[in-house]
């Protein structure tokens, strides 16, 4: 049995070294501890990686529309009407120094 040292489990997971040493600390990833170094065994990882695959998620069929939004562009343009009218200003118009003002008094 040969085990792998961090540096090669960390090349093989695509990890830095110091997420495989977190992982080990907080009991995530299987390992063996000789003295103060840590060896993992590539069995167990392969095990551990099976464990922890996850299936892709599939992709949405068509977006969900939500009941009564067909007008929407219209009910905005409504809207717009109403509170766009001369005694309240048009949206680009600075309304303190009524930039945008067609009367030249500015």
């Amino acid at each position: 049995m040969a085990l792998l040292n961090v540096k090669k489990v960390s090349e093989w997971l695509l990890v830095k070294p110091s997420t495989l040493y977190s992982w080990a600390e907080q009991g995530t990833i299987p390992y063996l501890k000789l003295g103060r170094l840590l060896r993992f065994d590539p069995d167990e990882i392969e095990v551990w990686l099976q464990a922890h695959r996850r299936e892709p998620t599939p992709e949405p069929t068509s977006p969900r529309r939500r009941h009564g939004t067909d007008r929407v562009d219209v009910l905005i343009a409504q809207a717009k009407r109403a509170v766009y009218t001369p005694s309240h200003g048009k949206p680009d118009q600075d309304r303190a120094t009524r930039k945008g003002d067609s009367h030249g008094s500015v």
